[in-house]
C-alpha cells in the first residue's frame, strides 16, 4: 500500500500504514472479492432496463449503508449481505415472490378477453364510487355447532335498504362483494382497545360495519356450509361469508376455539 508523506517514510517512498488504515484497505478489498467487483446502485436511482445484478435485491440507501429491498434489512457490511443471501428468511421470501411472479403471469396469460372487460369495468365502478353515508342494519346472533359443539357468531348485514347514489337509476352489472377483515386494537389510534378484537365488514358505497369478537382463536373446520362460497380473496373471506346477490344479504359465520380446547392444546 502506498501512503505519501506517511509517519516514518522516506521522501519519495511509500508511507508506514497505521493499523486502522490497513484494517480499512483489507475491508474493502475483502467486499470488493465478494460483490465481485459489481457496483451496487442506490435506492433512489434509475436503473436501467437491460441492466442485469447477480444481487438484484441489494441496493444502497442515501447513507450508503446496503440494504435488502426484499426482506427489509439493512446491512453494514458485504460480508453480513453474503450471510443474509444465504439465510432463511432471504430463501423463503425468493421463493414467495416466485410463486407470485408466476401466478400474476399464469392469469395474464390465461386471462380470456370476457375477464379482462370484467377487470376494467370493476377499475371503472371503484373510481366511481362514493361514500353516501349509510350504516347497514346488522343483526348478531349467538350459534352452536351440533355436531362439533363449537360456539360462535352468527352476522347478517343487510345491503338493500338504500339505494346506491352512485347508481344514477341504472343497475349496476358488476357484482363486486363485501370482504371482512380482522382488525386487532394495536392498529387502532385509541390506546383504550388495545387487546381487543374486531371484524370489520367492507362494502362501498356503504359505512364500515364493526362487531367485536371474543378474545379466542378462530377455526375455520366448523364452516362446512360455507365452503361452497369460493370467491373469497383468502381464506377468512372463502370460508366463512355468504352473499346473496339477490337480496343483498351479506352472512358472516364464525366459530371459536373453547378455553378446554386451548388448555388441552397448550
Amino acid at each position: 500500500m502506498n501512503y505519501l508523506e506517511g509517519v516514518g517514510s522516506k521522501k519519495g517512498g511509500g508511507g508506514i500504514a497505521s493499523e486502522s488504515q490497513f484494517n480499512l484497505q483489507r475491508r474493502k478489498e475483502v467486499e470488493s472479492l465478494l460483490n465481485k467487483g459489481e457496483d451496487v446502485p442506490y435506492t433512489f436511482q434509475d436503473e436501467e432496463e437491460n441492466q442485469v445484478r447477480s444481487n438484484p435485491y441489494i441496493y444502497k440507501n442515501h447513507s450508503g449503508k446496503l440494504v435488502c429491498k426484499l426482506c427489509n434489512t439493512m446491512h453494514m457490511s458485504w460480508s453480513s449481505v453474503e450471510r443474509h443471501l444465504g439465510g432463511k428468511k432471504h430463501g423463503l421470501n425468493v421463493l414467495r415472490r416466485g410463486i407470485s411472479i408466476e401466478k400474476n403471469n399464469h392469469g395474464k396469460e390465461g386471462q380470456t378477453t370476457q375477464d379482462f372487460q370484467q377487470e376494467q369495468k370493476i377499475i371503472e365502478a371503484k373510481r366511481s364510487l362514493r361514500n353516501n353515508g349509510v350504516i347497514p342494519i346488522s343483526r348478531v346472533a349467538t350459534i352452536k355447532n351440533p355436531k362439533t359443539g363449537l360456539v360462535g357468531l352468527a352476522i347478517q348485514v343487510n345491503y338493500s335498504g338504500e339505494a346506491r347514489e352512485n347508481d344514477d337509476g341504472k343497475s349496476n352489472m358488476i357484482n363486486i362483494p363485501p370482504l371482512i377483515r380482522i382488525v386487532s386494537g394495536l392498529e387502532l389510534s385509541d390506546s383504550k382497545q388495545k387487546g381487543r378484537k374486531f371484524l370489520v365488514i367492507a362494502y362501498e358505497p356503504f359505512e364500515n360495519v364493526a362487531i367485536e369478537l371474543p378474545p379466542n382463536e378462530i377455526l375455520f373446520g366448523g364452516n362446512d356450509e360455507m365452503n361452497s362460497y369460493k370467491d373469497g380473496v383468502d381464506e377468512l373471506n372463502g370460508k366463512c361469508t355468504f352473499w346473496d346477490a339477490v337480496s343483498k344479504l351479506y352472512y358472516v359465520q364464525l366459530f371459536f376455539k373453547q378455553e378446554e380446547q386451548e388448555q388441552t392444546g397448550a
